[in-house]
């Protein structure tokens, strides 16, 4: 997970799109900062929730939570309202903060980031 701290958590990049892929079982976010372009892969996405979704959607952070944690558990709770895609329990919950628009909470197993300078 420490590739999300080589881009500074994506913090005040913009998200642009959002792909879900079945049969990788896979969200994938596209985010963009000046002439920087990267995806963001959550594999094996068991569930996830999305809100407030904007025209303009700024990342504050894209942050791995802590089991344990206070922010843990309210992602927990966030998560419950969500559909389960399989029957596995995924060990990582991410969460994307936002300073304008999108927020996620994200169940997972793994994460993949792919970067281009445009």
């Amino acid at each position: 997970m420490d590739t999300l701290n080589v881009f500074n958590r994506f913090h005040d990049w913009y998200m642009d799109t959002i792909q879900v892929s079945k049969e990788r079982e896979t969200l994938t976010l596209g985010l963009y900062l000046q002439d920087q372009r990267a995806s963001v892969s959550f594999v094996g996405m068991n569930r996830c929730v999305l809100e407030n979704l904007g025209l303009q959607n700024i990342v504050y952070a894209i942050e791995i939570l802590e089991p344990g944690t206070t922010r843990f558990e309210k992602a927990q709770q966030i998560l419950s309202k969500a559909e389960r895609w399989t029957d596995g329990q995924p060990g990582i919950v991410a969460q994307v903060f936002s300073t304008c628009g999108a927020e996620l909470v994200i169940e997972f197993d793994s994460i993949e980031i792919e970067s281009q300078v445009r």
